[in-house]
């Protein structure tokens, strides 16, 4: 299964400050007072002090915009987002002219899933004068969650041309890319934004898929390589390098060189192995690493592999059909033919033409 990773950024969405009014009655003077006391608590990241200064604002001062506002800010921070999303709202009917909340909304909504809400809000925001390209980034993350990706190529290219250094925006570009074909576009941004933030570690992985794609495997192994030596636990880089190593086993064995065929699926194997190590619920690295057994010859190894896979997923198709495989040559001929039905009553057609043999 392909999977392109998405990033959304922690943002600072910036407190409203709050000046003094010299017209204010005692009351008034009160909840600006606790107004205060929260922006300080949340700029020394007591946010549980923070909100308590915000919900006393609030009930000295019910109209108060910007303590709705702010206290959703916070409740973003605490991952607390239905809440957040209903103090913003209040915020938006009290204050229309205030684009960062319709702004914070969205990220809620983007966090909730609510992908057509975040573009409306991430819209009004626009439209009220909001001027930070985070806007168009995430307005084009929500797009292309919605599978709209020309509109997501859109906003990234809106985001980079306000920042040039924007390198999120590059790599989800190269996401929306990808899952619309264009391959190359795809390898070009994911290289774009590596350049631009040289510790994107999923950018370098990113681009290996892709690599992998387009049968580079060199360049595949390079990428994946490039991303483990940021950061050394990342399984999927183990896997997808492995995936490279095998196809380039796969290349070598069809030429004949059998020698060099039998290291790349030793090397695939020393990779799925780790992908394990690092994620032990990993099913699809552990399908792999049977596979690349079975190239080995090593079938009990391969059946234990794919026993393993299959523990994580009982509807591993894919895994059924090749652990039959295995037990086929190690003569479990009535286990292998279990396995094949598995994987055809799992809808994985190919496998039909093996369990004719068990009839």
């Amino acid at each position: 299964m392909k999977k392109i990773l998405l990033i959304l950024l922690s943002l600072n969405f910036g407190l409203l400050s709050y000046g003094q009014n010299n017209s204010i009655t005692a009351s008034g003077q009160e909840a600006e007072l606790q107004y205060n006391k929260g922006v300080k608590s949340y700029l020394q990241q007591d946010f549980v002090t923070a909100i308590a200064s915000l919900d006393k604002a609030i009930e000295l001062k019910p109209n108060f915009a910007k303590a709705y506002f702010n206290r959703g800010v916070i409740k973003n921070e605490l991952n607390d987002y239905e809440s957040a999303i209903a103090d913003l709202s209040v915020a938006a009917q009290l204050d229309k002219n205030m684009p960062k909340i319709y702004f914070a909304r969205g990220f809620s909504r983007i966090n909730i899933k609510d992908f057509d809400g975040a573009v409306k809000d991430f819209t009004q925001a626009l439209m009220n004068g909001y001027k930070n390209p985070n806007a168009y980034y995430y307005r084009g993350v929500a797009y292309l969650k919605l599978k709209k990706y020309d509109k997501a190529i859109n906003d990234f290219n809106k985001a980079v041309a306000v920042n040039s250094n924007y390198a999120y925006a590059y790599h989800d570009r190269g996401s929306a890319k990808r899952l619309k074909g264009n391959l190359e576009g795809a390898a070009e941004d994911y290289r774009k934004a590596a350049q631009v933030d040289s510790q994107l570690y999923f950018a370098y992985n990113n681009l290996g898929a892709v690599l992998n794609e387009l049968k580079k495997y060199d360049d595949a192994i390079k990428a994946y390589t490039k991303a483990l030596s940021i950061n050394p636990e990342y399984y999927q880089s183990y896997n997808g390098r492995g995936l490279a190593k095998y196809a380039e086993g796969l290349q070598n064995y069809n030429s004949d060189k059998k020698t060099d065929a039998e290291k790349n699926f030793e090397d695939a194997v020393s990779d799925f192995e780790k992908a394990v190590n690092f994620n032990n619920t990993y099913a699809e690295a552990y399908n792999n690493l049977g596979v690349a057994k079975i190239k080995l010859k090593d079938y009990i190894g391969a059946d234990k592999a794919f026993t393993e896979a299959i523990k994580i997923n009982e509807k591993f198709s894919e895994a059924y059909a090749n652990r039959g495989t295995a037990r086929e040559n190690l003569r479990k001929f009535t286990a292998a033919c279990n396995d094949w039905n598995k994987a055809v009553e799992l809808g994985l057609k190919n496998s039909e033409k093996f369990i004719n043999a068990c009839n």
